[in-house]
């Protein structure tokens, strides 16, 4: 049976309060780089193979695990986060400043509504969402670990609860609404089950234990 996780990088700069530059290249916190660490220790399956985005957070909450596995082969898939402001935004401001024009885009609640320059539509994150379970369904891997982000976790989560359903406005409105009510920490791991030709079977989500 074929086992993913899905892991949430470790505590961003960015989460833990401090500004920004670009949305891709942020770094990790002092508590995230101690959090990738432990999840490495603590970790019990080898994998087959490690995914990580071309968000350079999920490779450096990676790096501990491709430490201890070296043998295991890393690859990049486009399960980066959901940047649907324009990364123009980023440049010096923080969670806290980007509040209003993130606000303002899930209001309008469109799914082609582009931001700007480097953003991306609701629409376009859903397809490459979708396209990236696929091919991880594809792969002859059997054991495989995918460092990820809070949005795409949701919506691989979504997914599961909406197979069918068309990405609309009101499933847009709707996956927001399970956005503010899903909380997925940093470290968070959501395993799943790939049975073939199947769908993907979650088990029980677990984090990692901090020792202070």
């Amino acid at each position: 049976m074929k086992t993913i996780w899905f892991i949430r990088h470790a505590e961003s700069l960015s989460n833990a309060g401090f500004p920004t530059d670009t949305p891709h290249a942020i770094g990790l916190s002092e508590k995230g780089l101690l959090q990738a660490e432990v999840l490495a220790e603590q970790w019990r399956t080898e994998p087959d193979l490690i995914v990580v985005s071309r968000y350079s957070r999920t490779a450096y909450t990676a790096a501990p695990l491709c430490r201890r596995h070296p043998q295991v082969p890393v690859i990049e898939l486009p399960v980066h986060e959901l940047t649907f402001l324009a990364p123009g935004r980023y440049v010096g401001t923080t969670e806290t400043t980007r509040r209003e024009p993130a606000r303002q885009y899930w209001e309008r609640c469109d799914p082609d509504y582009c931001d700007g320059e480097g953003a991306e539509t609701f629409r376009n994150f859903c397809e490459r969402v979708d396209a990236s379970l696929q091919a991880l369904r594809e792969r002859v891997e059997q054991r495989i670990a995918v460092f990820c982000h809070a949005y795409v976790i949701k919506a691989i989560l979504w997914r599961q609860m909406h197979p069918e359903a068309e990405c609309n406005a009101e499933y847009m409105r709707e996956f927001f609404d399970f956005h503010l009510n899903c909380v997925v920490p940093n470290v968070m791991v959501y395993p799943f089950e790939c049975p073939e030709d199947e769908a993907l079977k979650m088990l029980s989500p677990f984090q990692i234990e901090m020792v202070v």
